[in-house]
């Protein structure tokens, strides 16, 4: 009889204890408060990856250059355009206009506007960056 007490009693302070645990779970949860975003912190700005293109110069008119690249998806020569602006960084050419015909080009870009807008362009001279030299 004395032990059926025990069990009952265990069993009516671990139920207690279960109820007193989930009420404390809930108060805390409640209790909580989210802190205020800073006023002063600005979104955060993440930097596009550049896209890279290479061919060889077909035409330059303005602030567009287009050339011959190879295409992967299709397993033929395209035309692509690409254009250029104040933002626009030159490697081993002064600006758009020492681009010839023919040179070969290695263009990183950035699509803004639906526009593939350039940012280094090298255009290496016949022998430089060749090895044994």
């Amino acid at each position: 009889m004395k032990r059926n007490r025990w069990i009952a009693a265990a069993f009516v302070f671990g139920f207690i204890g279960i109820l007193s645990t989930r009420a404390l779970a809930e108060e805390t949860t409640v209790a909580r408060t989210v802190p205020a975003a800073p006023e002063a912190a600005e979104p955060a700005v993440q930097e596009e990856e550049p896209e890279y293109a290479f061919g060889t110069a077909k035409s330059v008119d303005g602030d567009k250059l287009v050339i011959n690249e190879f295409d992967y998806d299709t397993g033929e020569e395209k035309e692509a355009a690409y254009w250029v602006d104040s933002k626009t960084e030159y490697d081993n050419v002064a600006s758009l206009k020492e681009i010839a015909i023919g040179d070969e080009v290695d263009i990183d870009y950035l699509v803004k506007d639906d526009k593939e807008v350039a940012v280094p362009i090298p255009a290496p001279k016949p022998g430089e960056g060749e090895e044994g030299e």
